[in-house]
């Protein structure tokens, strides 16, 4: 498992794992080094996904609770997006009117 701030010394440790047959997660936060866990690991955790990860596996419900609300918001921000590009096409701009005020 390779979970963090990793620079080229990502490629070593995988490729190592890699000759002895074992199975790799990698994750990251930091865009720069993301391609590079991708080509070498089995499964990888991109940006968000590692926090969310990490609160799914403790189980701590302040922490679930927090991570439900901001997907909740994320769902319902990008329902709007589709509403609003929707109601744009048909020259309706009550919903950007609304969201303005």
């Amino acid at each position: 498992m390779l979970f963090g701030n990793y620079y080229y010394e990502s490629m070593l440790f995988a490729e190592a794992a890699n000759l002895a047959g074992a199975s790799q997660i990698g994750g990251t936060a930091n865009y720069h080094q993301l391609p590079f866990f991708v080509a070498s690991c089995d499964y990888t955790l991109i940006g968000e996904e590692i926090f969310a990860a990490g609160t799914y596996l403790s189980k701590e419900p302040s922490e679930v609770g927090a991570l439900t609300a901001q997907e909740l918001g994320k769902a319902l921000s990008v329902a709007l997006i589709i509403v609003g590009c929707i109601l744009a096409t048909f020259g309706k701009d009550t919903l950007s009117n609304l969201l303005q005020k």
